[in-house]
């Protein structure tokens, strides 16, 4: 969610330095220009299909979904477009308002020649989804929110975010620190969970020849550039079909995965954080799924926010949601026969031979709950 993006990301906005490191992901990156002077790194997973494109949280890059992306390829083509300001797209030092972010979205599909896509995007990502599905329906075929689907103009607005209330506590320094791009991967994950891509880590941060960081600008600035643009979108106007996931975690505990290295004042801190997050979930979830009608909303107990972008803990344990969904989502199934949304479902899940989904099938019409063990996976 965007209250936890600064710390969630904690990257600083930088460019790719360090060329002598193998991308393992099986992309192909382009740059593709929206204007004269501003260029948006494109990344192409290939895949069979229509597009599914990928829109990263605030502070991220597209390379956030190295991992999961590759996932979709075969019923999409996969693509992630990184936003002006971060990674290794451009970094003017205008144009972070929701109208222009959305745009040069658009610019990216008429370049690569294509007339719709279907969109998921995480965090921040949303307030885009939102845009592009309220102004450009044409453009719209499908969109997916990870985690996303609130109202960013009113968030900004609440008075948890504008207390400051909703920063959470940073752990220690670690002692493994080196300031090698392992060490900065490892510190990533402390904050956000395990496999943190390092790719996105190489993308945001600087580092030299030899892997070691160099430097970065302020994420906080680039997430507030962010936050300052967001627009008042209306969300009637959204009638794309929409598929929301939700992370919902009971506990503190549950959502910081670094909870046991905090002092007693710090953790005194991310209980009042949690507890002032929670209540802003809850009026911002019954805000979205009031307005946006149609909207499929999943809730996801155990998954954290990150998790929600990066797509293990989602995919991992709630498979049967994230991809049934997607399927969903394609066209494939018709959203409106709840019959056909049973069988199908069902034979899918059975040709992969996992009897245990099909017995605990998502029903196709309304909100779902599903749960999971929230054991802190972090391994350090």
């Amino acid at each position: 969610m965007l209250a936890l993006m600064a710390l969630q990301a904690n990257m600083a906005v930088g460019l790719l330095v360090a060329t002598s490191w193998p991308d393992p992901s099986p992309h192909q990156a382009r740059h593709v220009a929206v204007s004269r002077s501003v260029k948006l790194e494109v990344l192409d997973w290939g895949g069979s299909g229509p597009p599914l494109i990928f829109l990263a949280g605030g502070g991220h890059s597209a390379h956030v979904y190295d991992q999961f992306a590759t996932r979709f390829t075969s019923r999409f083509h996969v693509l992630g477009i990184t936003r002006r300001g971060s990674g290794t797209s451009s970094h003017p030092k205008a144009g972070y308002d929701t109208t222009t972010l959305v745009r040069d979205i658009v610019t990216v599909l008429d370049t690569l020649g294509l007339t719709k896509a279907s969109f998921a995007a995480h965090s921040f990502g949303g307030s885009e989804l939102n845009l592009l599905g309220a102004r450009y329906p044409s453009r719209v075929h499908r969109l997916v929110y990870l985690d996303s689907g609130f109202d960013f103009w009113a968030l900004a607005e609440s008075p948890e975010w504008k207390s400051g209330v909703l920063r959470a506590p940073e752990p220690p320094i670690a002692t493994y620190e080196d300031d090698s791009a392992w060490s900065w991967t490892l510190w990533a994950e402390r904050l956000s969970g395990p496999d943190v891509p390092e790719a996105e880590v190489r993308t945001l941060y600087r580092f030299d020849a030899n892997g070691r960081f160099v430097g970065g600008s302020d994420v906080g600035a680039a997430v507030q550039r962010l936050v300052n643009g967001t627009e008042n979108t209306d969300l009637r106007r959204v009638r794309a079909p929409v598929l929301t996931l939700y992370a919902v975690l009971d506990s503190p505990e549950a959502m910081l995965p670094y909870w046991h290295t905090l002092d007693s004042t710090a953790r005194a801190r991310g209980q009042k954080m949690f507890d002032a997050l929670t209540r802003l979930h809850v009026r911002l979830r019954a805000d979205f799924s009031e307005r946006v009608e149609g909207a499929r909303v999943v809730r996801i107990h155990g998954a954290r926010h990150p998790a929600a972008g990066d797509g293990r803990e989602l995919h991992q344990a709630h498979r049967r949601h994230t991809r049934y969904g997607i399927c969903v989502l394609s066209g494939r199934v018709p959203p409106q026969d709840p019959q056909k949304l049973r069988q199908r479902g069902a034979v899918a899940m059975a040709n992969r031979g996992r009897q245990e989904d099909r017995a605990s099938a998502p029903r196709p019409v309304g909100e779902h709950s599903a749960s999971r063990d929230s054991r802190d996976r972090s391994s350090l």
